[in-house]
C-alpha cells in the first residue's frame, strides 16, 4: 500500500497520466458500445484523477482506496467527490453501480486468489443487473526486473523507482525518496501476476456470465501494454 509521502508526490511526479488516459479510454468505449453509465465506483482509486474525469462528463462517481494517504490527497483535490478509505476484499456498500473500474494493475495487489475471488463476489454483489466490471492487468512483459531509474526531482525530492522479482515470484516495486541524496522513505509493494485464464474462471464463479480479456479495448485500436478484463452482470428478463 502507498504510504502518505509518497501519496503526496504521486500526482506530483506525474503518475496520474495512466487514470487521465484511461478515462478518454474508457469513455470512447462507453460511447462506442452504447453503453449508458448513470453511477460508477472505481475501487483502488488512488488519487481520484479517473473519478474527477468522469464526473465532468456528467456521471456519479465514488472512488474508494486502502491508501490513507491516497484517499486524503484525492479528498483535498475533488472535496465534492465521494471517496471511502476501505479494502476492496471486504468493502461492501448499499448503492448500486451500472460500472465499477479498477485501473493501474490495483488487481494485481491482490496477492492471494482466493482474495481476488472475494473481490469479484462483491464487485458482482453491487453492481446493478446489466453493470459492467472493467478494470486492468498486468501482463508477464511489464514485469521484467530493471535497475533502479530515476523519475525526476521536484522541490528537492527524488524519485526512484526499481522493478524485481521476489523468491516466489512476486513483482516487487521499490519506490524510494531522496532528499539532499539522503533516503527519506523506501516503499516496497508486491504484486502477482495472474493469467487471463484464471481471471475469466474466477469472474465466472462469481456469477459474471459474459466476460472478456482483451489487448484492444476498442475497435481498431492499438494493442495495449496491459490486459483489459471485462465482466457483465446479467439482466435477467421479466416475465410477462
Amino acid at each position: 500500500m502507498y504510504g502518505t509521502l509518497f501519496s503526496k508526490v504521486y500526482d506530483a511526479f506525474g503518475w496520474n497520466f495512466y487514470p487521465e488516459e484511461f478515462a478518454e479510454l474508457l469513455l470512447k468505449w462507453m460511447q462506442e458500445n452504447e453503453i449508458r453509465v448513470e453511477r460508477m465506483l472505481d475501487i483502488g482509486c488512488g488519487t481520484g484523477v479517473l473519478c474527477h474525469v468522469l464526473q465532468e462528463h456528467g456521471i456519479k462517481v465514488h472512488g474508494m482506496d486502502l491508501s490513507e494517504g491516497m484517499i486524503e490527497v484525492a479528498r483535498r483535490n475533488y472535496p465534492e467527490i465521494p471517496f471511502e478509505q476501505g479494502n476492496m476484499i471486504t468493502y461492501d456498500t448499499p448503492l448500486r453501480f451500472d460500472l465499477v473500474t479498477s485501473t493501474c494493475d490495483a488487481m494485481n495487489h491482490i496477492l492471494d486468489p482466493f482474495d481476488l475471488a472475494e473481490v469479484m463476489h462483491r464487485v458482482h454483489g453491487y453492481l446493478a443487473p446489466g453493470g459492467y466490471f472493467l478494470f486492468d492487468l498486468l501482463k508477464e512483459g511489464e514485469t521484467a526486473e530493471c535497475d533502479p531509474e530515476d523519475l525526476g526531482e521536484i522541490d528537492g525530492t527524488r524519485l526512484q523507482f526499481q522493478i524485481g522479482r521476489t523468491e516466489e515470484g512476486l513483482v516487487n516495486l521499490k519506490i524510494e525518496l531522496f532528499r539532499d541524496e539522503v533516503v527519506v522513505q523506501t516503499e516496497e509493494i508486491r504484486e502477482r501476476i495472474y493469467s487471463p485464464e484464471l481471471v475469466e474462471q474466477l469472474l465466472r464463479q462469481a456469477g459474471f456470465q459474459q466476460v472478456w480479456c482483451t489487448d484492444q479495448l476498442l475497435r481498431e485500436s492499438e494493442h495495449a501494454a496491459t490486459w483489459f478484463v471485462i465482466a457483465r452482470k446479467s439482466n435477467p428478463v421479466r416475465k410477462l
